[in-house]
């Protein structure tokens, strides 16, 4: 600041903009919700607007100020204690803003506010508004990056970030000062005035931009229509005119919503096209498209996310690849090493530092703990990778000409080390000391040949020419020994995890899969023909053996189904890499496949090599997926989760899973299991039991990493399905003969049956988890599929010992397979064979009324689920398809986002988490869970990827200024 204003007469007011003449309890002095810091010699301008407009952002014009802004040219007098008057403003407000500048960050006063709030205040109610020089944030460094930004003082932000970490969130406003400068004011009305400073006002509020900005359009509504009631009194003349401008102001945002809606359409559309090529940039557009519009086609768009791959960028050439064995850590090679990547994060957690070399190959041993690398001058170098923070070296050797393969051999400390012509051992027991235990005969090759180590670790595959492949046993001491060599490619060779299979491939990228239960004797079970050819084939085994990748000269990447090795059949096709792959490796859940090929950015030292790039890819068997996360056990009930959403209880095997404030899902305990098939396990409402069906039991789950079994029923009946009423009071049971019985579950330890469902059933479908009972809401009433599948019945459940049958819905030409009830128990959603989602209005349950269906589904739907809290139905069909709608207007539903999940046919369980933030689908020996809260996609979706630049920006949106979502 350079110099005092007068003072105001105003009275102190709250800060939610209560009555003026309320008082602090520190006196008159006034308080302030804002203290604004600026340079008055460049931006007195651009703070008198910002001020008028913070004022009078969402006030109606009968209404004192709500929000207080102090600026000295409004709020001080002449003082003989200038600095002491800022101080004391200071204290008295709530936030700072910062008008950032070159010349403010010159100024001494405006140092001197920053300084002031950082010693006394909050750092994180400190807010920046950019109004000339240049910002620019190091997110390496997690600072700004000094070289360039200058509109910034140094030493105070740097005292700011240090009780403040984190990349500040400022807003641009050098539009507002070029306009000022150009045509001397900007209307209180201009829409961008309006949501810059309604980016400042959200904070300060507590409340999102979207509300404010509605809650303000709102006013303005109100203003029209008030004016309009007025000139309407006045004169008739008036009014008509009046009524026209309101009319224009109408359409006009109708219009900008249209507009931003089509907007919104085009941003999704030009997402899907690019999103094998450039998915960072598709993700980008995402996040901008949902910004711009709440459309259906954004918000199904943001669901199915998930199938994007993430891009992890490394130095050039190699690629080689190899997951640890819990998953989260990833190896990547390159000619400058090894870098560990976090596959959680995709961030570099450390890279193994050593002689600048080509590395050729990595592995890891079975319990992660050390890790192999082979370098093309034949050095083998072994790292401590416990800490992977911290990796250490622990000792080398160079045994080869050539290390372009090196596999550990099962548990046992001996490593495979292959050059392409020849395999020799290496006993690594002594890590800081390996020693050549044995090695296969050479062989002359054109191509070079592979190695691979059976999981077991007792066998060995080489080639032994380009078209020869010799299995030799592997002795406990290191040593090799010929069983057997036949004719088959072997450019790449690969052991399922079971180790019956051996996959080769070579020139003509063919992949043989070989059983080699008796080595002695191998059988080629089939053949794999690539829809793309391929000159240097590579390929790797998922860890159930059920999924075989290849790779492809023109960058796809082939899934394969071996469900049924004598019939293999292709799964997805995976593009997006530009080049042949270099490497492939399923993580060690099967969930993320990573790849890496050489089709990354030019060098900077040589723009004919490019670097590698590595895609992460979401995957459930043979098909890509869109889930964020996977349990290894299945079977949900239609209540599998605890009431705060955290904690999710599957069937298959039986067992409580933490699946919320944990990087990754980790099983709680295990729960005993009294059927081969699993069991159908629900929640009570207030997370304390967990009833059980076949039989029926029940668990105190208290503490869910200790249930307890309690006493129970001593029933001959074995319930299929069991569902919890809305209060946990009762219990429906449905038998797979009889009818749904209705318990009294107060006392868990003593349950007692009360009536039943007569003519209701469990019907075919509740064999794969639909159940076929639900409760509508906190009514007493429930509805119930008819035993035959014809119908649903309708119960009234007032006296729950004598339940009695209101009314009925007759399904003509299709059978009931699933059904829910919406939050509010006023509508009921029956999926039918047919695949048809009908929607039900059951306020009188005595004269139920259908009010609208869709028919997306090409199945049998076999479950359905309703989000808690918002308008929305999911449902899956016989062929595993899962489907979202919008059901805000049950007469019309539309269908939001359609899940890749890979199709499976054998699904057996969905459901909303009761905070409606996950959904979980499962099969009968997995379970798939995404996450439906915009909030947490629109997150990740920015973590995943660099921020959208000027240039892309102009390409898909030309007419906005920049503003990058992610910023």
């Amino acid at each position: 600041m350079t110099g005092p204003a007068r003072p105001t007469d105003e009275s102190p007011a709250e800060a939610s903009g209560g009555d003026p003449t309320a008082r602090r309890p520190d006196g008159d002095a006034p308080h302030y919700d804002v203290f604004i810091s600026y340079s008055q010699h460049l931006d007195r301008d651009v703070a008198t607007v910002f001020q008028r407009g913070m004022e009078n952002f969402g006030r109606p014009w009968y209404r004192p100020v709500r929000l207080r802004v102090f600026r000295d040219m409004t709020h001080l007098a002449a003082s003989p204690d200038l600095q002491g008057d800022i101080e004391r403003a200071l204290a008295r407000s709530r936030w700072l803003v910062v008008m950032a500048s070159p010349l403010a960050a010159a100024s001494p006063w405006v140092r001197a506010e920053i300084d002031w709030w950082v010693a006394n205040k909050p750092g994180t109610r400190v807010l920046l508004a950019w109004t000339d020089g240049q910002l620019e944030w190091d997110r390496e460094a997690q600072d700004f990056d000094w070289s360039r930004t200058d509109a910034l003082p140094r030493e105070q932000m740097r005292k700011l970030l240090a009780v403040a970490p984190g990349c500040p969130r400022w807003v641009d406003l050098r539009w507002l000062r070029a306009q000022i400068d150009e045509r001397g004011s900007v209307p209180v009305n201009d829409p961008r005035l309006l949501a810059d400073v309604a980016e400042f006002v959200a904070p300060v509020q507590g409340r999102s931009k979207a509300d404010l900005i509605g809650h303000h359009l709102r006013l303005r509504r109100q203003r029209n229509r008030l004016v309009a009631a007025t000139i309407l009194v006045l004169t008739a003349l008036l009014v008509t005119a009046t009524a026209l401008g309101l009319t224009a102001d109408r359409q006009r945002d109708i219009a900008t919503e249209r507009q931003l809606a089509a907007t919104s359409r085009q941003l999704v559309a030009e997402a899907a096209s690019i999103q094998d090529a450039r998915p960072d940039l598709a993700r980008q557009l995402l996040v901008e498209a949902y910004r711009l519009s709440h459309t259906e086609q954004a918000v199904g768009a943001l669901l199915g996310s998930g199938s994007l791959p993430r891009v992890l960028h490394t130095g050039p050439t190699s690629g080689a690849l190899a997951f640890g064995p819990r998953g989260r850590l990833l190896a990547a090679a390159d000619n400058g090493g090894v870098t560990l990547f976090d596959t959680a994060t995709g961030r570099a957690v450390s890279t193994l530092d050593g002689p600048r070399r080509f590395t050729r190959s990595v592995a890891f041993a079975a319990d992660g703990r050390m890790l192999a690398e082979g370098d093309n001058t034949g050095r083998i170098r072994l790292w401590d990778v416990s800490d992977a923070t911290a990796p250490r070296l622990l000792g080398s050797a160079r045994p080869v000409g050539d290390a372009q393969h090196v596999a550990f051999a099962g548990t046992a400390p001996l490593l495979v080390v292959g050059t392409g012509t020849q395999s020799v051992l290496l006993d690594v027991r002594d890590p800081d000391r390996p020693r050549i235990t044995g090695g296969s005969p050479s062989a002359e090759s054109a191509l070079g040949f592979g190695a691979a180590a059976h999981p077991e670790g007792h066998l060995v595959a080489t080639g032994a020419g380009d078209d020869r492949v010799r299995l030799m046993r592997l002795s406990p001491s290191g040593k090799l020994s010929s069983l057997h060599t036949f004719a088959a490619p072997s450019a790449t060779l690969d052991f399922s995890p079971s180790g019956h299979l051996l996959a080769t491939s070579g020139e003509e990228g063919v992949v043989g899969l070989w059983d080699v239960a008796d080595p002695r004797h191998p059988v080629l079970r089939t053949t794999l023909n690539n829809p793309s050819p391929s000159l240097f084939p590579v390929l790797a085994f998922a860890a159930d053996g059920r999924t075989l990748a290849t790779g492809a000269d023109d960058g796809t990447i082939q899934l394969w189904d071996l469900s049924d090795p004598l019939r293999p059949q292709q799964g997805d096709r995976l593009t997006g890499h530009t080049r042949s792959p270099d490497a492939l490796a399923f993580s060690p859940d099967g969930r993320i496949l990573a790849s890496s090929a050489a089709d990354g950015p030019p060098r900077a030292d040589d723009a004919n090599l490019r670097e590698t790039t590595v895609r992460l890819w979401n995957v459930a068997g043979p098909h890509g997926s869109s889930a964020q996360a996977s349990l290894p056990a299945g079977q949900l009930s239609g209540q599998p989760f605890a009431p705060d959403g955290r904690t999710v209880v599957t069937g298959r095997p039986g067992a409580l899973w933490q699946v919320g404030g944990v990087p990754e899902p980790r099983r709680l305990a295990t729960l005993p299991a009294f059927n081969r098939g699993g069991q159908s396990f629900s929640f009570s409402p207030d997370g304390r039991t967990l009833a059980t069906g076949h039989p029926l039991g029940f668990w105190d789950v208290s503490d869910p990493s200790h249930p307890r079994r309690r006493d129970g029923p001593r029933e001959v009946e074995a319930p299929q399905n069991v569902v919890y009423g809305p209060d946990g009071t009762l219990l429906a049971a449905a038998t797979p003969l009889g009818p749904v019985r209705l318990w009294d579950v107060r006392d868990p330890d003593r349950p007692r049956a009360l009536g039943t469902l007569s003519g209701s059933g469990a019907g075919p479908s509740s064999y794969t988890g639909g159940v076929p009972v639900a409760f509508a809401a906190d009514r007493d009433l429930v509805a119930a599929v008819r035993k035959d599948g014809g119908a649903v019945h309708l119960w009234d459940i007032s006296r729950p010992d004598k339940p009695v049958r209101t009314g009925a819905i007759t399904l003509r030409n299709a059978g009931a397979g699933a059904l829910t009830t919406s939050t509010d128990g006023r509508t009921l959603f029956v999926g039918d064979t047919q695949g048809t989602v009908t929607s039900w209005d059951i306020t009188d349950p005595r004269r139920p009324r259908s009010v609208g269906a869709s028919q997306r589904h090409s199945g049998k739907l076999t479950h359905l689920a309703a989000h808690p809290t918002r308008d929305m139905l999911a449902g899956v069909d016989e062929y595993g398809a899962i489907r979202l709608w919008d059901v805000g207007d049950p007469a019309a539903p539309r269908e939001v986002a359609l899940l890749a999940d890979g199709g499976s046919h054998d699904t057996t369980g969905l459901a909303f988490s009761p905070d409606g933030g996950l959904i979980a689908v499962s099969t009968m020996n997995s379970t798939r869970l995404w996450h439906t809260d915009v909030d947490t996609i629109l997150q990740r979706l920015c973590a995943e990827s660099p921020r959208i630049t000027e240039s892309q920006w102009k390409q898909y949106l030309p007419d906005r200024p920049y503003d990058p979502p992610c910023a």
